[in-house]
């Protein structure tokens, strides 16, 4: 009878620590659900955890909840108290790790708590720890049965036997800090129990306080705790059926904690797919409103779909039916604009939160239109991109408008090339972006006598030489390369990645080219002078090239006009 005691109690220890890790469990899955609506709310902030408590009463078991910065290490708290934890071990520890569970106790109070912490992300980054405090005790309630009448023994030690916390019911162990020393203290042999953390056997019995003791540990799958259980003699030999008992209230109170699980894991479904489906009306009334093409891909089974509204704009079905297809050219994307969306494929790829991209497309008259490519990825709390949802809107008119204003602004109104502010803005980009690293040159073009072609022919012809000067010029160079009217018969050009060789080469053809351009009188012969500044060797930027080159353009002046002459 006794052996069979023994092994009853030993069954029941082992379903006290089946219990505690349950428990356990279920309030990280709680704390992770409320990490879920939290990151879905797109708002790490405490007014969105405490709308959330106030309507769930499953997370009343959290005595305090916290947004923890990852960076600086504080902690905003429900009730509004800031505190610094960045040094706190249970911080320390939890960066780093999906979710964690810790046992704590705040010096000079003797609180025991446990500490739940699970991540938060912003997109695929780590942005803050979301904790929650739980006391001991609200866990032992459900793991020490109400049969043992207050008599019973529960206590967490960590592998040495240092107690982490016990019931307040009895004070068996009062005083001692660790299990190991009251057994030493009281004579109890250790040969039976934990040993510098390696197991013997998991069941004993001792004397103490003129009692005898039934004790048992079970190892939990938390850390490498130990969850000991400790009866005294009599209880466990006048109750025969406790330990069935045990196991009903077991069953009874973990399907209840399932059940409330699954309630509020419903209730996070419900609202993502209510926030998706308010998303999607949103969508289909702009494509009521404006025709736009609305469309919808998944991650997961790397799918790409667009509405009904793309083949009526374009008279063809859509080139993308997968996500991953953003990874190939569009063929019908104007050729300028094919490197910007390959870009942005990339990025829908690899699940940026948003983005968005303006480019031209063939339409189904063959015409050239812009459009507007904007896209928003969901991710989970992890990071990893679920869906993505967004549109695809015609621009064409705005970009046409946009286009104009634009050439009042760049242009110089006589011959349609960049005036000085524009044609200095665009040299100097290429000299500080991504270009920078190449060589590139810089011609400064003067109009040989031209005040009197306008004195002696008057101010068309000399308008109509300006402009077929600018017309020349934008023929003899490549489309990447710039010419502007620095003002009066004073041209620029910027030509991008070349040498000087290169450079003196264009400037010999310019110089033949102007000289055997017919004007609208025979007796008016254009020639021209040119100066050379050459990147990075005579300058840094445009104004030192434009020095430079200004003062090998007056020695080609002094030296008879109608050449060229590199600025060293």
């Amino acid at each position: 009878m006794q052996e069979q005691r023994k092994i009853a109690f030993r069954e029941d220890a082992e379903v006290m620590g089946y219990r505690f890790q349950q428990r356990m469990e279920q309030q990280l899955i709680m704390l992770e659900a409320l990490a879920d609506y939290v990151v879905k709310e797109d708002d790490f902030s405490k007014e969105n955890i405490i709308h959330f408590r106030e309507y769930n009463t499953l997370l009343s078991d959290f005595k305090q909840i916290a947004i923890a910065d990852i960076e600086t290490g504080e902690a905003a708290y429900l009730d509004g108290i800031i505190v610094d934890i960045s040094q706190k071990r249970f911080f320390q520890e939890a960066l780093g790790k999906s979710r964690s569970i810790q046992f704590f106790q705040e010096e000079g109070r003797g609180d025991e708590e446990i500490i739940l912490t699970t991540p938060l992300y912003s997109g695929n980054i780590l942005k803050a720890l979301l904790i929650a405090h739980v006391n001991y005790e609200s866990v032992e309630k459900y793991i020490l049965s109400d049969s043992y009448g207050g008599e019973g023994f529960l206590c967490v030690t960590d592998k040495q036997g240092n107690i982490m916390g016990w019931h307040p019911g009895n004070r068996h162990f009062d005083g001692q800090n660790n299990i190991l020393a009251f057994f030493n203290a009281n004579n109890i042999s250790l040969e039976k129990t934990l040993d510098n953390g390696a197991e013997k056997e998991n069941l004993f019995i001792y004397s103490s306080e003129g009692k005898v003791w039934y004790s048992s540990y079970t190892p939990l799958e938390i850390n490498g705790w130990y969850l000991f259980s400790t009866l005294p003699e009599y209880l466990v030999t006048q109750n025969d059926d406790l330990f069935e008992e045990l196991k009903i209230d077991l069953i009874v109170k973990m399907l209840f904690i399932n059940i409330a699980a699954c309630i509020l894991i419903y209730f996070l479904i419900r609202n993502e797919k209510a926030a998706v489906e308010k998303e999607n009306n949103c969508l289909r009334t702009a494509e009521e409103v404006a025709g736009m093409i609305s469309f919808e891909g998944d991650y997961r089974k790397d799918t790409f779909v667009v509405n009904n509204n793309y083949f009526k704009q374009f008279g063809r079905n859509p080139v993308m039916h997968k996500i991953s297809d953003f990874a190939k050219p569009h063929p019908f994307i104007f050729e300028e604009d094919r490197e910007v969306f390959m870009k942005l494929g990339q990025e829908l790829i690899d699940g940026k939160v948003t983005g968005n991209a303006q480019y031209r497309l063939l339409g189904k008259d063959g015409n050239i239109q812009w459009h507007q490519f904007v896209y928003r990825v969901w991710h989970d709390r992890h990071g990893i991109p679920l869906k993505c949802y967004g549109m695809i809107v015609p621009i064409d008119q705005q970009m046409k408008v946009i286009s104009k204003l634009q050439m009042q602004v760049e242009k110089d109104p006589l011959t349609g090339v960049l005036n000085r502010m524009a044609f200095e803005i665009y040299a100097n980009l290429s000299l500080n972006g991504e270009s920078g690293s190449q060589n590139h040159a810089l011609l400064l073009l003067d109009l040989d006598d031209f005040k009197q072609i306008n004195d002696g022919y008057g101010h068309v012809l000399g308008d109509h030489v300006l402009v077929a000067t600018a017309e020349l010029l934008k023929a003899c160079v490549r489309n990447s390369d710039y010419v502007g009217r620095l003002g009066g018969d004073e041209f620029a050009v910027f030509l991008k990645n070349v040498n000087k060789e290169q450079a003196a080469k264009k400037a010999a053809e310019i110089c033949e080219a102007l000289e055997k351009e017919e004007m609208k009188s025979d007796e008016a012969i254009v020639t021209c002078s040119i100066g050379i500044a050459c990147f990075p060797q005579n300058g840094a930027d445009f104004n030192e090239l434009y020095l430079r080159g200004d003062q090998a353009l007056y020695r080609v002046k002094g030296k008879g006009k109608n050449s060229f002459m590199l600025a060293d």
